[in-house]
């Protein structure tokens, strides 16, 4: 492996790590949500199963971003309060999204069709989830250059360049989501007869899942910052952040 298709992975490892360890607003957070997330499992379905839906939705759509956020500032050594971290990521971060949702989505029902009649909704979430995989680049990217179809651009262009280089992130991506669809899936006879002990491995599943993926948005955004084909960053955040 050549010098410019090294990644220092492990050293950016160890640095998310040391961002996560010292990061106890988000460490905090992501308990309070996972205790949430496995109690509502005690509750009625009709009941808990509606408020994990709320709660999912408003955890993608606002929570997630502004963690992302206060950890990338962290990074840049920048103390804007979480009101302006909400402003200068949230909307794009979430037009990110949406343009990647779509065409995930139109693929994996394509794919999931083609398969046939025997096709069933474990088979559609393990769809996407590999297809989904390119939200492991392009988040980053966004948050590295405050553009929107550039960092999803970028994303693709650097999955492949660097398919190989990556594939521990991949592979640890990979993990963190297969962990949660296992638990899902397979141990739903465990909810049935063992309902204390479903809950305890929900919440240390969620914990552990969602460990991984902050580490890895942080490797990423370590290595993208450092990569030379990378999307400049401008003074866009600057420039739109607090002028209303």
């Amino acid at each position: 492996m050549n010098k410019q298709q090294r990644l220092h992975i492990k050293t950016y490892l160890i640095y998310g790590i040391y961002i996560l360890r010292t990061s106890p607003l988000v460490l905090a957070l992501l308990t309070i949500i996972g205790v949430l997330n496995s109690i509502t499992t005690l509750f009625p379905e009709t009941v808990g199963g509606g408020f994990i839906i709320g709660f999912g939705i408003v955890e993608t759509i606002f929570l997630t971003p502004v963690l992302y956020g206060y950890l990338y500032e962290k990074i840049e050594e920048k103390n804007n309060s979480l009101a302006d971290i909400f402003k200068i990521y949230v909307p794009g971060y979430l037009l990110v999204l949406f343009c990647m949702s779509v065409p995930i989505a139109i693929g994996s029902a394509f794919i999931v069709s083609a398969a046939g009649p025997s096709a069933n909704f474990a088979h559609f979430q393990i769809t996407i989830l590999f297809l989904s995989l390119l939200f492991i680049y392009a988040i980053p990217g966004y948050y590295v250059s405050g553009k929107i179809v550039p960092s999803i651009t970028y994303g693709v262009q650097f999955f492949v360049k660097y398919i190989f280089a990556s594939a521990p992130l991949l592979l640890l991506g990979l993990f963190s989501k297969l962990l949660l669809l296992f638990v899902h899936f397979q141990l739903s006879w465990l909810q049935e007869s063992y309902l204390f002990i479903f809950v305890v491995i929900e919440f240390f599943v969620y914990l552990l899942a969602s460990f991984i993926d902050f580490l890895l948005f942080i490797i990423l955004i370590y290595i993208l910052r450092n990569q030379d084909d990378i999307v400049k960053r401008d003074a866009y955040r600057e420039n739109t952040a607090f002028k209303s």
